[in-house]
């Protein structure tokens, strides 16, 4: 260790606070970057393990291979590794289903380290009469399939009606095709698994999949990984192996080798905007300590400097002031970084299970996973950030002459002009006001900081405030909550008898009540006489009419004749009972703020309003409408048959295909509300404009009783333990292949979670940032006021009291905030309004608003932090002795 360098190291000791101080923004720096980095490290790696769980390994999969090409990409350089399912063959399991069959495919060895196969119940097949079925294998195919299930099919290849071999995913022709080559077989069913993804199993197949082990086919679904992921799109683009390639999208775009640039570049875009602000910050806190330490340390360079210090050792004295600090505040920093987003992550490990929908994250936590590179790429903008925040004021006192060193003479250069004060300030703040205002015009670069300091932590804080209330508004605005907690969706044509199935499914355990209903949805026409206050500021009127979408529930006439009740309405009246709850927004004090509100007035109950739809055809699905291209109106509602046999190519006969004029299709009826409900009934969302009648009154009002769109509502305790046990009661029923259950309350537990993820995340970087703002003003200003501890002292002795001092001071925390607010609040009120733009594209349009509750904040604190920082250090001056501190040089 050379002499400067120890004079250095003497220094940062006699100078505690602002050492300490300059510690702790390093460190803060350092961990913001490394929980930056970090955190979307360990972010990615869930999403990729996540994936890996759910789809596989695999970066890329041809289908219908043959064993040539199957060799030739083995052989491929690229290639890391291969597993293939090899086709067996097709066998036929319900004739009478338009996808009757079942597709053998033998796994070979290591393709579960590729594939994931999800079991679901029983277990993997050991040998080529042990078969894997699909959980849609009953669903698509029809047939009753269960675990324990001796099957002995003829298995064999599709042909077409010409003799040619068909493909994978050629639909079914009832008339135009066979199975060549057949052999009896006889599986058992071991297991069932998860269905894999379109890429491997399409939905077009004709079928479902069903796997075994231990055979051979003469056509392999081919699975390969490379040995740089990133060139997998083009690699699949420049080889053709069998009938298609395709590649594991989401594992390339959480690989980051996305043929999606833009996802990419977002991505790296919002990790180098963190790194940018936070480096703002950071060279902010860490210049101005350098830079305070140099000018504080002139007269000392100039001294040095007379007694033969080279520039090279001057610069070397200032470098290595940053590089001892840098020792023990980088580890530091690393250290913390990875213990605040460790233990985040792990607090919000429920969380994240619940927001990220793919079924693999039932199984994969997030957790913190350490990356060297991410490690020192933290480091390395941490130690470079101090570097270059030592580098400009080290080039400063490089260039000073001695002499000018030695007298201070370039520490305060001013002209008469420049320190003039204005009247006003004299009049308002006599002479402690004055002495303010020329102390902060001559010693511009010394305020000049701290005001950037200031303003800097104003922008932050507002910005990163409007972000997370505009994001949290949306959120909230899109959490349209449903009143029930499981739905049960059953297919067609399942059973007339609804009331029974309903006490069937009421006994399963869990469940506390339960009702049936079929939707409607229709556009209403509501007399705006009969709205309320709100609803007349939010609704747009047209010819005295408002005209919100209406849904229409017909549930069960047990259900309904208890809501009649709740109201004191006569069931037999055949009125309506509605639900009116909407949602909007509204401008406030505070700025624009998402409401609700009632839509309809109670008093002018019973209400007559006219529904108008589109009104459905038993037997039909609408699947198209034609628009006059001169008009732009609708001339032709177009009906498929939800029945019937196809033509050669798979499609609807067009003399089965229904089409029908608006006037036709339309339909115009009057109805009557009878009673508004306080609560959303089990069939609503709580903001919803919803009507009940019987579902025996379906016929008669909406032209249909149809079955298809049978839904069952349930509430239970526990929805996830009661949707489990919904699903064994559908099988134990013999339903489960044309049911489905849905757990509505998890949507409202994964909004809740990704509201918890911002709050956290966002309130957590705008502490940290705040705290190096407050540090480095701090930092600035309690220096710049240990430098002129000379100045004070010469005041006192000459006569100024205390009282004159706190005057001074006040004035001087008035100038300082004034000035941060002057530029922070119309650059933040910009800054939010891009925010504003941005979030409203990739959302929904709102009105801008501004955060008056950050702003206020953000005024507050700033007088705060500078009148706490402004007692504490005349607190020290105080303290000193007026004589000690004339005859002292400032350390």
């Amino acid at each position: 260790m050379n002499i400067l360098t120890k004079y250095t190291l003497r220094c940062l000791k006699k100078n505690r606070v602002r050492t300490l101080v300059t510690i702790i923004g390093i460190i803060l720096s350092v961990s913001l970057f490394t929980a930056v980095s970090e955190g979307a490290f360990s972010g990615q790696q869930y999403l990729i393990e996540v994936t890996k769980a759910e789809t596989g390994a695999f970066h890329g999969v041809y289908t219908e291979v043959s064993d040539r090409e199957l060799e030739e990409l083995r052989a491929l350089p690229e290639v890391d590794g291969t597993a293939t399912l090899d086709g067996v063959g097709w066998a036929v399991v319900n004739e009478d289903s338009f996808y009757p069959y079942l597709k053998i495919s033998s796994m070979s060895d290591g393709l579960t380290d590729l594939l994931s196969v999800r079991i679901i119940s029983g277990r993997m097949p050991e040998n080529s009469r042990e078969i894997l079925i699909s959980d849609r294998a009953a669903p698509s195919t029809g047939a009753d399939l269960q675990i324990g299930q001796t099957l002995t099919l003829e298995v064999g290849q599709r042909i077409g009606a010409d003799g040619q071999p068909m493909k994978e995913n050629d639909p079914y022709l009832q008339d135009g095709e066979s199975l060549t080559e057949t052999r009896e077989v006889s599986y058992t069913i071991v297991g069932m698994y998860h269905r894999f993804p379109s890429t491997v199993e399409s939905y077009e197949l004709p079928g479902s999949l069903a796997l075994t082990v231990g055979e051979t086919g003469t056509t392999h679904t081919a699975f390969f990984t490379l040995h740089d992921v990133e060139d997998t799109n083009e690699f699949v683009a420049a080889h053709s192996f069998g009938s298609k390639g395709d590649v594991n999208r989401d594992l390339l775009l959480y690989s980051g080798a996305s043929g999606n640039r833009n996802v990419v570049q977002v991505l790296n875009g919002l990790e180098t905007i963190l790194f940018a602000l936070i480096a703002f910050g950071s060279v902010a806190l860490i210049y101005n300590s350098f830079s305070i330490s140099v000018s504080e340390r002139t007269k000392q360079f100039g001294l040095l400097k007379s007694i033969g210090a080279t520039k090279a050792q001057i610069r070397h004295a200032v470098i290595s002031e940053a590089l001892l600090l840098c020792v023990v505040a980088i580890p530091l920093g690393l250290m913390l970084g990875c213990a605040g987003i460790g233990l985040t992550l792990r607090f919000l490990r429920p969380a994240f299970s619940r927001i990220i929908t793919m079924e693999g994250a039932e199984t994969v936590p997030i957790r913190l996973v350490l990356n060297v590179p991410a490690l020192a790429l933290a480091a390395g903008i941490g130690l470079v950030t101090a570097l270059v925040s030592a580098w400009i004021p080290a080039q400063r006192a490089v260039r000073i002459m001695p002499i000018q060193a030695i007298r201070q003479s370039n520490d305060v250069k001013v002209s008469k002009k420049e320190v003039r004060v204005s009247p006003v300030t004299r009049k308002l703040f006599g002479f402690p006001g004055m002495l303010a205002s020329k102390n902060f015009k001559r010693s511009k670069k010394q305020y000049r900081s701290t005001v950037i300091s200031l303003f800097m932590s104003i922008v932050l804080f507002i910005s990163a405030m409007s972000f997370a209330s505009y994001l949290r508004q949306d959120v909230a605005g899109s959490a349209n909550e449903s009143a029930s907690d499981l739905v049960v969706q059953f297919a067609p044509d399942e059973t007339d008898d609804w009331d029974a199935l309903l006490s069937e499914l009421s006994l399963t355990e869990g469940i506390s009540d339960g009702i049936y209903a079929v939707n409607c949805s229709y556009q209403a026409d509501i007399p705006v006489a009969a709205l309320t206050e709100s609803a007349a500021k939010q609704m747009y009127p047209e010819n005295g009419m408002v005209h919100p979408y209406a849904d229409i529930y017909f549930v069960n006439d047990a259900y309904y004749e208890q809501l009649c009740r709740e109201l004191g309405m006569d069931p037999s009246a055949g009125q309506a009972v509605a639900f009116v709850r909407e949602h909007g927004f509204e401008n406030s004090p505070t700025g624009t703020v998402y409401i609700t509100f009632d839509l309809i007035r109670r008093d002018v109950l019973p209400l007559e309003i006219t529904i108008s739809g589109i009104y459905p055809v038993p037997g039909y699905e609408l699947i198209d409408q034609v628009w006059s291209g001169e008009e732009q109106r609708i001339v032709e509602y177009v009906y498929y048959p939800r029945e019937g046999p196809l033509d050669g190519d798979g499609n609807w006969k067009e003399e089965l295909i229904l089409r029908l004029t608006p006037e036709e299709a339309e339909r115009r009826q009057p109805l009557t509300i009878g009673g508004i409900l306080d609560e959303a009934p089990m069939v609503s969302w709580h903001e919803a404009f919803t009507l009940v009648y019987p579902f025996s009154r379906a016929e008669e009002i909406a032209g249909r009783k149809d079955p298809s769109e049978t839904l069952f509502y349930f509430n239970a305790e526990n929805h996830v333990a009661a949707a489990n046990a919904m699903k064994e009661k559908l099988e134990e029923l013999g339903c489960q292949t044309n049911a489905s259950v849905y757990d509505t309350r998890a949507g409202k537990e994964s909004t809740m979670a990704v509201l918890l993820v911002l709050n956290v995340f966002t309130f957590g970087f705008i502490t940290l940032i705040s705290l190096i703002a407050a540090a480095n003003v701090f930092n600035t200003i309690s220096t710049n006021i240990s430098l002129r501890r000379r100045e004070f002292a010469t005041l006192k002795s000459v006569g100024m009291e205390k009282k004159g001092f706190d005057r001074m001071m006040r004035f001087e925390c008035l100038l300082y905030g004034w000035k941060a607010l002057a530029w922070g609040l119309p650059v933040s009120v910009g800054v939010t309004y891009l925010i504003h733009l941005s979030v409203n594209n990739a959302f929904r349009s709102e009105s801008f608003h501004l955060p008056w509750t950050a702003i206020g904040i953000a005024v507050g604190s700033v007088f705060l932090v500078v009148g706490a920082t402004m007692v504490y250090a005349m607190h020290k001056i105080n303290k000193e002795n007026i004589v000690e501190t004339l005859r002292n040089e400032n350390i």
